[in-house]
């Protein structure tokens, strides 16, 4: 049995960093603006692997819970790379869907001298994964479901819904992407039929479905709005609780950094913890992956953490 089960994508992740990289601020927002058809000199080259559930699966292993990842890759070099990884680190990946005709999803990151990032990414079998890949009966064997983006496959998330309504003890924590944000903003996904316990987005995501905040708010038990450098918001049951302010550890990447304290909130709720000192958890974790490249070399263990 699982404590914990992911579910969402898998990925191959390419870091290129480059102090050389032009941010340069317009109308429209910080644009990356380099020369087309330049030779632009780098200063690392690396490559991890990411994806919402692997790196969430990663941090709740080394948290100490059971994990277990449902996620969709193809039969390919790239399936292989996070297969060992996964397993490296303690995950358990018997729910994974290997399909020979689809290819592993991968993305190419950006990173300026500040550690901001522009991503690239091609979602490939990651954005597949069908609502007959999930498997009723282990997630009505866990203790928690953490879901993250599944490329708004509109199926896929209302059965898992569904199967949390039905098994009341089974709690789910919820990072929604662009997709689902847009299924939710044209009323294709009802705010209602949410089951989750958690719902995390940052604060450009929570200002895209502005229109259903007060559904968000009176729908979702606890519910983390992050704001960078500038730390979140929590609300429980509809209420403003509290702030938190970020570690303000200096950032090389903050790629996962999303996903680290959603992952470390969480495991303090299972902890047994309350949100306040869930959240000092979540900012924990954040705070040592952003030191590194990639979204899982500074993901903390329970040691680490006590």
């Amino acid at each position: 049995m699982y404590d914990v089960i992911t579910i969402g994508s898998a990925l191959v992740d390419i870091f290129i960093h480059s102090q050389n990289f032009l941010a340069t601020d317009t109308e429209h927002g910080k644009l990356l603006c380099q020369a087309y058809g330049d030779k632009i000199e780098v200063d690392n080259f690396n490559v991890y692997t990411g994806g919402g559930a692997s790196n969430t699966a990663v941090g709740f292993a080394r948290m100490g819970f059971e994990t277990g990842i449902i996620c969709e890759t193809g039969r390919d070099r790239f399936s292989y790379l996070v297969m060992e990884d996964l397993r490296c680190n303690g995950v358990h990946t018997d729910l994974i869907i290997e399909e020979k005709r689809e290819q592993t999803g991968g993305s190419v990151i950006l990173v300026g001298h500040d550690g901001e990032r522009t991503v690239m990414v091609h979602r490939g079998a990651s954005s597949m994964l069908d609502s007959y890949d999930i498997p009723s009966y282990w997630l009505s064997q866990t203790r928690w479901i953490h879901l993250s983006s599944l490329g708004g496959r509109q199926e896929t998330l209302k059965k898992i819904f569904k199967l949390v309504k039905r098994d009341p003890q089974v709690k789910l924590s919820w990072n929604p992407g662009s997709k689902e944000l847009a299924l939710l903003r044209n009323q294709e996904l009802p705010v209602g039929k949410i089951a989750a316990h958690v719902v995390a987005m940052n604060q450009t995501e929570w200002e895209m479905i502005a229109p259903l905040q007060s559904q968000f708010l009176q729908h979702i038990p606890q519910l983390i709005i992050t704001a960078g450098k500038r730390g979140g918001e929590v609300y429980l049951h509809g209420q403003h609780a509290f702030h938190f302010n970020s570690s303000g550890e200096a950032a090389v990447d903050t790629t996962g950094a999303g996903d680290s304290f959603t992952c470390g909130y969480v495991s303090g709720l299972l902890m047994g913890q309350e949100p306040q000192q869930a959240a000092q958890v979540g900012v924990a974790n954040a705070g040592s992956v952003v030191k590194y490249y990639g979204a899982k070399a500074g993901l903390l263990s329970r040691e680490q953490l006590e």
